[in-house]
């Protein structure tokens, strides 16, 4: 309370008229200018991405890479993480839900909350809030990036680049509403002090929604450097701070209509208001964060560069719930799945004071040579990181009754602390090297290898139970382009990826819970296109082949005996085509459009039954449209609209329960004029414009449960930027 008082403070003498800018210097830092000549926001036409690990711009880049940029979130009022995976086809929500932590998958594969996360090209923990104020852009690569980061799951890896200190002072205040009751005050100041560029972003944000009783609150600050050592030598540093605390909302489950055991089919009614953690006792889930970056840029001499950067980062958690999962009031007990009824078991769950700590570091060289009368850029760098996950000793996870999706029931709070937490630590120093090489006018290869070596452990916190592995893999990448014309480009590549597994903490479903397991490689051949279709227009294109290997459950030696979880027991199969159309059309026009279909089936497993099904919560076809356009005849109004389409998810492995076809129409409009003097901006932007409630997504946990999460019903927000 006492840091949401000060924040709240500093953020109202700031929008009082107390910007940073009037402590500016004459004497200016090597920072980056605040506008682009001849571009007008929303900057879709974006030429490059530091995620690939090439320095290629992305029309010449042999990969499939999106880039969402500050201006395109602000345009569609994006407040999360779900919202913005709405502009491209091929990213998906994965169990994201209010007030907990948000993932997100891509060509159907779930991210790994600490492999697959960069914060300015430097490993990062998923399990921080994105703090959307702060991005520049979001960078996704598609695809396996074991070239890129090592240990990953191989859907994509995603680059957070956080906004840094401009050229120009200026002071932006933002100030928003939304139709559920929720405020948010947002403050973007910049300056210069002596060498020095500073900028400064604060948040106090009272989050409301649609849920019952899931209100809550969230504070931001962040601080980022800048400065010129010399003509040669930058520094940079990037310190936040984010406090959140909201109550989580439980997914909904199957109905077991038939009376398996099993759940097998849909509610046939969606309450999206409905949240089953609304107990007298139920507490919100809490998450405090801080994240320091530092780096160093240093210019050798026109063709070579070497630079490092470090990071650390510190997320403390109190996970509560009223967890719904699972019946027992009928004949059979029900799971995966409620009662054909509605019923369904409440536990209290309680992991109080978890500690999650991720470091790492970055150190390379980038350089142009010819040899064999052939140019090469090359990349060589070393890196490391080190993951520890401190959990309490103890969780509660008790049974405290039955309610009902149709008519939820008050019950007794257990706190009893009964299950054992299960610790771990990773750690990875890995070597990378990259060549490109432009072998002729129109030709041109990249290749590289990532070498990883992997020390991981893990123990109950009682110390029983210790697993500890050490391993080294490598991850190989290699691609061709080639380029008939000036704006058009063929390419293929080939590549791996490693990542790493662990049995969920669940004492009563697997006989070795909590434990590690060894690194599983995946593997991926691409062939695409990229065609500059308009100077600021860019179509890509791209076919693609991805086979991962999972943990699977083995039976236990008897009837009543827990199944095992062993690395490597399933495979899945994904293939799929993309096509992604980003960039302008004009002065008025601007435009974000993808598309995605996809088959992922498992082509190995423990069940011979499951060989061939589809995987579960990914669609078959997904599209989506963003378009934003400027009346001529009304300067500074714009309007935009996002529609998004996607069909063919399934619920459960054997694919009899599929969700329905879904559609979404977002819409927005702009005003941007100057009152007495001062640039001001008005935005106005309704979520779900005709207010279509459906099942949004039906994912599958590590541990087999199967849950349902609704649409977000018609939300109406509005904001206004003042420009000092």
């Amino acid at each position: 309370m006492a840091f949401n008082l000060k924040l709240t403070a500093l953020l109202a003498a700031l929008a009082a008229g107390a910007p940073l800018s009037l402590f500016a210097q004459t004497t200016a830092p090597s920072l980056q200018a605040i506008t682009v000549t001849g571009k007008t926001a929303p900057l879709l036409d974006v030429d490059n991405a530091d995620v690939g690990g090439f320095a290629a711009p992305l029309a010449r880049t042999p990969q499939s890479v999106t880039v969402l940029t500050s201006d395109l979130l602000t345009e569609i009022a994006a407040q999360s993480l779900s919202q913005v995976l709405k502009l491209d086809a091929s990213l998906d929500d994965n169990y994201n839900t209010t007030g907990y932590i948000e993932n997100l998958s891509i060509r159907g594969f779930l991210l790994d909350q600490s492999g697959n996360f960069r914060r300015n090209g430097l490993a990062v923990s998923n399990y921080v809030p994105v703090a959307l104020e702060t991005m520049e852009r979001i960078e996704v690569l598609k695809g396996v990036s074991g070239l890129q980061s090592g240990v990953s799951a191989p859907g994509g890896l995603v680059n957070y680049v956080s906004k840094v200190p401009m050229k120009e002072a200026f002071t932006n205040a933002t100030f928003g509403l939304d139709g559920n009751g929720g405020s948010k005050l947002h403050i973007d100041s910049n300056t210069v002090l002596g060498s020095v560029g500073v900028r400064v972003n604060l948040v106090d944000e009272q989050l409301h929604t649609h849920f019952d009783q899931a209100n809550g609150t969230r504070q931001l600050l962040s601080l980022a450097l800048a400065t010129a050592l010399s003509a040669d030598t930058s520094v940079s540093a990037d310190l936040e701070y984010q406090y959140k605390s909201q109550p989580s909302v439980p997914g909904l489950g199957l109905l077991d209509a038939n009376g398996t055991g099993i759940g097998d089919s849909l509610p046939a009614s969606i309450n999206p208001r409905l949240n089953l953690n609304n107990q007298p006792w139920s507490l919100p889930f809490q998450v405090s964060s801080t994240t320091a970056q530092i780096a160093v840029s240093h210019r050798l001499n026109a063709d070579w560069k070497a630079h490092f950067a470090a990071s650390t980062q510190t997320t403390l958690i109190n996970d509560r719930i009223a967890f719904a999962d699972g019946c027992n009031s009928a004949a059979i007990y029900v799971y995966p799945g409620l009662c054909g009824n509605g019923d369904v078991d409440i536990y209290d769950y309680r992991s109080e004071g978890e500690r999650r700590s991720l470091s790492s570091w970055d150190a390379h060289l980038d350089g142009k040579f010819n040899a064999l009368g052939i140019t090469h850029t090359t990349r060589l760098g070393l890196s490391g990181r080190s993951v520890h996950a401190d959990l309490p000793p103890m969780q509660a996870y008790n049974y405290v009754g039955t309610s009902n999706i149709y008519a939820p029931v008050v019950m007794p709070s257990d706190p009893s602390l009964t299950v054992l937490n299960t610790n771990s630590r990773e750690r990875a120093v890995e070597a990378y090297a990259t060549l490109a090489s432009q072998l002729s006018a129109g030709l041109q290869s990249f290749v590289g290898v990532h070498v990883s070596r992997l020390s991981r452990s893990s123990e109950q916190s009682d110390g029983s139970t210790a697993v500890s592995f050490e391993q080294t893999v490598s991850t190989p990448w290699a691609g061709l382009a080639w380029s008939p014309t000036e704006t058009a480009m063929f390419y293929a590549s080939w590549g791996q990826g490693v990542e790493l597994e662990a049995v969920p903490n669940r004492p009563a479903l697997f006989a070795n819970y909590g434990q590690t397991l060894p690194a599983l490689k995946s593997e991926q051949t691409e062939v695409g296109l990229k065609w500059q279709a308009h100077p600021r227009l860019l179509v890509s294109s791209a076919l693609f082949s991805i086979d991962k290997p999972y943990a699977d459950d083995q039976p236990g030696s008897t009837s009543d005996a827990l199944p095992v979880r062993v690395a490597g027991a399933k495979t899945a199969r994904h293939r799929g085509l993309e096509v992604t159309a980003a960039g302008r059309l004009g002065d008025a026009l601007s435009l974000q459009a993808s598309l995605m279909a996809l088959d992922a089936r498992y082509t190995q497993a423990v069940d011979p039954a499951l060989v061939g099904q589809r995987v579960t919560n990914v669609p078959r076809f997904k599209n989506s449209v963003f378009a934003d356009y400027k009346l001529a005849a009304v300067p500074g109004l714009s309007l935009n609209a996002l529609a998004s389409f996607e069909s063919g998810k399934t619920a459960t492995a054997d694919g009899s329960v599929e969700l329905p076809q879904s559609w979404q129409l977002d819409a927005g409009l702009s005003y941007q004029h100057r009152i007495a003097g001062q640039s001001t901006l008005w935005r106005v932007n309704i979520e779900n414009l005709t207010d279509r409630i459906y099942w949004r997504e039906a994912p599958t946990t590590a541990w087999g449960g199967i849950y349902l999460f609704p649409s977000t019903p018609r939300t109406v927000r509005a904001s206004v930027t003042l420009n000092f």
